[in-house]
Parts: C-alpha cells; structure tokens; sequence
C-alpha cells in the first residue's frame, strides 16, 4: 500500500472510542475486509493469524496487534478465543458519528472516504508493526481492560475516562508512554513475525534448517544463531513446539484419526507423533483427548460415561 505522508499540525488528536469489549468465540475465519477507523487487539486467550496486505502474522496469548485504517486483512481464529479489542479513532472528524466498525467482506470502503482517519505510519518517524512487542505489556493490558469497563457504563464521566484512556494508549503507540512499540527492535520483530508465520503455515512439511535459512535470507550457521536470539531455542525445537501445540488443539477441538492429526502435525507416523506428545505432556494423545473431553462435559454441566 501506498505511504501518504501526514502533518501532525493537520490532524488534532481527540480520541473517539467506537466500540470496546471483550470478543469470545471458538474457532473461526473472518474474511477480507478494510477498517475506516484502528482496531486494537489483546489476545487473552487462544491464537490468531492475522493476513495483513498479504502478511501473516501469529498472535499468541499476551501479545498485542494493531490494525490500522485502510489496510486489507483477515482473521482466523484458533481454539477458544478471548480477545479483549477497541475500535476508535485517534484523529478528531467532525463526521465520526456517521462513521462504523466495517464487516468482513466490506473491502470496498471508497464511498466512505471522508470518514477514513489517517494511519499513523503515515507520519514522519512513526512506524508500528502489526504485531506489538511491548517492552511492558502490562500496561497496554490494564489501558485496554480499563478502557472496556469505562465504556459499559456509558455515562458522560465515564466517557471522558475512556477518551484519556484511549490518548494513553496512542501514547504508548508512539514511545512515548515507556515501552511502546516504536522504540522495539523493528529488524528483530520482523525476524520474528516472518519466521512464526512461515513455521505455522508448513507445519505438515519436513522442514530442514537449510529450509528455514533460506526462507529469512540468511546462511545457515547466521540462522541458527538469529534464531536462537530471538526464539531461545533451535529451530527445530520450537518447531517441534509448534507442532504439538498444534497436535493439541486438532486433540482437543476434532474428532480426526491419530494417523490424520500426526499428517497434519509434521509428525512421520502415529507413533512418532505419540512418542513425542508423551514425553512433552506426560500424556499419551488418546490419555489427552479422553481428559480434554471429561474437561469439556463437566464445564458444559453433563455427565461423563462411566464416571457416576
């Protein structure tokens, strides 16, 4: 996409906060769609993949993204998702009551141009990555909740409690409240966000370091030593890391074959998968999928078979 750049002098600063509250769902995919106005995100629980202008990007529980206005993007969501968010502005339009929280399949936003609010990254000096390695992440976390309690009450003392809020958070956007995410090491970040979404999206494959190497740009032996920096391990240990992770979930939320989750994991075989899983969780999968369901029947209230 284009960069257009922007004048601070040209945009006051007066926060609208348009929708804020606690997303729960269980895995789903949202397709393509373009924002006319920021979505902040903190994943509390479960995993995302966020395609942005072709870019896949893995948020974890703990980690904080930023969509900003105009960018194309889906969402996939894996296993029970808890994802706290904010919809807002940052930039003062007199027309923002007019303004909305987009759906999936509205990528076509031109007719509503003169509610776009302007990206932050077309500012001087400003560069936020998607994914936002907070140096204190508490305090994104306790600015988002606090944000989401403000806005329920909707009385006019709360509003303005969610305007300053949501001034804060733009603050640590910038640096500028200690620890944002433009004083992160942005070279390391994209090392980061490249590798994850590559790993998770060959999972089934036998992938070798040479492969991994290849993908970031580097020579093997600069890899491994990148890799480990970055990752605090090998490669093919937080590979295989993910690959359980993984195994876990298709366990927990399928009825798949052992032989079909072990395919799909990267594992060479059932038994090579079984191997694996049971020196990682002390469990074999089939000892793990009988547990995740009792867990499941007894939240839901039902009784598990042969457990009277």
């Amino acid at each position: 996409m284009l960069r257009r750049e922007h004048s601070w002098n040209d945009h006051p600063i007066l926060p609208y906060v348009r929708l804020c509250y606690r997303f729960v769902s269980q895995p789903f995919f949202q397709g393509e769609r373009r924002l006319l106005d920021y979505l902040f995100l903190s994943m509390e629980k479960g995993r995302y993949i966020l395609t942005v202008e072709g870019a896949d990007y893995e948020l974890n529980e703990g980690e904080f993204a930023l969509i900003q206005p105009g960018v194309l993007f889906t969402t996939r969501g894996f296993g029970d998702c808890v994802v706290p968010n904010a919809h807002l502005d940052f930039f003062y339009n007199p027309a923002r009551a007019q303004s909305f929280v987009t759906t999936p399949g509205q990528a076509n936003i031109a007719p509503y141009a003169h509610l776009l609010q302007p990206r932050l990254n077309d500012f001087p000096e400003v560069d936020i990555p998607v994914l936002l390695r907070a140096k204190q992440p508490q305090l994104y976390r306790d600015t988002l909740l606090q944000m989401i309690e403000q806005f329920k009450r909707n009385d006019i003392p709360s509003t303005l409690k969610v305007q300053q809020l949501a001034l804060e958070l733009l603050q640590l956007l910038l640096g500028s409240g200690g620890g944002g995410a433009a004083s992160y090491d942005f070279e390391g970040l994209q090392f980061v966000r490249k590798m994850n979404a590559f790993l998770s999206f060959n999972l089934s494959a036998p992938l070798s370091v040479e492969e991994m190497a290849k993908h970031a740009g580097y020579s093997e032996s600069h890899f491994s030593t990148v890799f480990g920096h970055h990752f605090g391990t090998t490669p093919h240990q937080y590979l295989l890391r993910l690959r359980l992770q993984k195994a876990q979930e298709l366990l927990g939320t399928t009825t798949l074959k052992l032989e079909q989750v072990a395919a799909y994991c990267g594992f060479a075989s059932d038994s090579h998968l079984s191997k694996a899983f049971k020196r990682q969780t002390g469990l074999s999968p089939r000892e793990f999928r009988a547990g995740d369901r009792r867990g499941a029947l007894r939240e839901n209230g039902e009784g598990v078979p042969g457990m009277d």
